[in-house]
């Protein structure tokens, strides 16, 4: 087991103005989940977005939970953190700080969304940011104030990659003396 000692924080939206001319404060739990605000953008640059990503650093994720998404990435993040970008056909963009996939922690620890990174890396590619509030179905104008919200690492950390080559290795042995048990002279 590993021992971690650095947190992983970022700014979300709190006090905020919608296109309509509404504003509101949005609790921090409200912004904490993912899927509540989403960037976006137009499906036109979909594909400049994902190779701006790529050509940061992303690389194309296969183990992971499918959401319906077109694209799957991530970029591993002061050694422990990974940023998970999952981009949608529909131009919706959402992404989050968690564990990397490295680690067994990575199934079951917290996540934190990631709004202003995700864009920090495409911006070459589209500049525009755009917000959208799913859950009220408006687009955010204006980001007034912010939470400032930090993820802690687990205590520890267990990799799993040392315990599938113990897995593997006992399942060969197993599998060998099997076979050898059931050797015979070759008579019926």
């Amino acid at each position: 087991m590993q021992v971690v000692e650095y947190p992983i924080s970022t700014y979300l939206p709190r006090e905020v103005v919608y296109f309509d001319g509404t504003s509101a404060i949005l609790p921090q739990d409200y912004v904490l989940r993912e899927g509540n605000l989403r960037l976006f953008v137009p499906r036109s640059r979909l594909e400049d977005v994902v190779n701006a990503l790529k050509t940061s650093g992303f690389r194309e994720e296969k183990l992971e939970f499918y959401k319906g998404e077109k694209y799957s990435l991530s970029m591993k993040i002061y050694n422990i953190w990974e940023l998970h970008v999952r981009i949608y056909d529909d131009g919706f963009i959402d992404a989050h700080f968690e564990v990397s996939r490295d680690y067994l922690e990575h199934l079951q620890y917290y996540t934190i969304p990631s709004i202003y990174e995700v864009f920090d890396f495409y911006r070459t590619a589209y500049n525009k940011l755009h917000i959208f509030d799913n859950v009220t179905k408006k687009w955010i104008k204006e980001v007034r104030t912010h939470y400032l919200v930090t993820l802690n690492p687990p205590r520890s950390l267990t990799a799993w990659q040392p315990i599938a080559v113990v897995v593997g290795a006992l399942s060969a042995i197993g599998i060998i003396a099997y076979a050898l048990s059931r050797l015979d002279k070759g008579e019926d």
